[in-house]
């Protein structure tokens, strides 16, 4: 899709002017949704609403968060409703190792060139142009490539769907193999033939 946006500003044109308002208004609130459901940007504290992810409790009893649970959890705030999902944009929940990390829209079709992604509750999560020349812009740019590069990343519908098929996806180095302990040499014999002294052995 980074190249399709990119067409589409030189040749096409620019992306529509502006979103229709359905359209925005409902990309906006799929990523409150997603978040109040996977307890992201503080909206659980904010909403009251119990996250259906299980992160543990503190220090030593916080547990990662897998891929599959995060797309189970997400799906029952998707299960509300939201039609345009999959024909005006789609989804992505980018993920550490400890879990689900941010959500974003993509628009697709007629909304393709706007997006918008997680933020607090002090804040509206109103989509914006991707090529615009705003930070906000550049790091939803950014977190779209980046996310269309991680396998790790959870899509609704799919990663296809979201334009990624041209993007190469990152796999994780193969750990190199382990390295054999070196026998030490072995002990010559004195000049006088007395057979070598044994060394003690070394505690591992």
């Amino acid at each position: 899709m980074f190249a399709t946006i990119a067409w589409t500003m030189f040749v096409a044109g620019p992306p529509v002017a502006k979103l229709p308002p359905e359209t925005a208004k409902e990309m906006t609130e799929v990523i409150i949704a997603v978040n109040k459901a996977l307890g992201l940007e503080s909206w659980d504290a904010h909403s009251g609403e119990k996250p259906c992810v299980n992160r543990g409790g503190l220090e030593a009893t916080i547990r990662d968060v897998s891929a599959e649970e995060t797309r189970e959890c997400a799906a029952t705030a998707l299960a509300q409703g939201f039609p345009g999902l999959g024909k005006e944009y789609v989804l992505g929940i980018t993920m550490a190792d400890i879990g689900p990390v941010t959500v974003f829209a993509i628009g697709i079709g007629e909304a393709e060139g706007w997006g918008g992604y997680s933020c607090d509750p002090k804040r509206r999560c109103r989509p914006i142009k991707l090529g615009a020349n705003q930070k906000h812009a550049r790091r939803l740019a950014k977190r779209y490539r980046n996310a269309c590069g991680d396998a790790k990343t959870v899509w609704f519908p799919n990663r296809d769907m979201a334009g990624c098929a041209g993007e190469p996806v990152a796999t994780e180095p193969a750990p190199p193999p382990p390295n054999p302990k070196a026998k030490a040499p072995a002990a010559k014999p004195a000049p006088d033939g007395t057979p070598p002294r044994t060394p003690w052995p070394v505690k591992e």
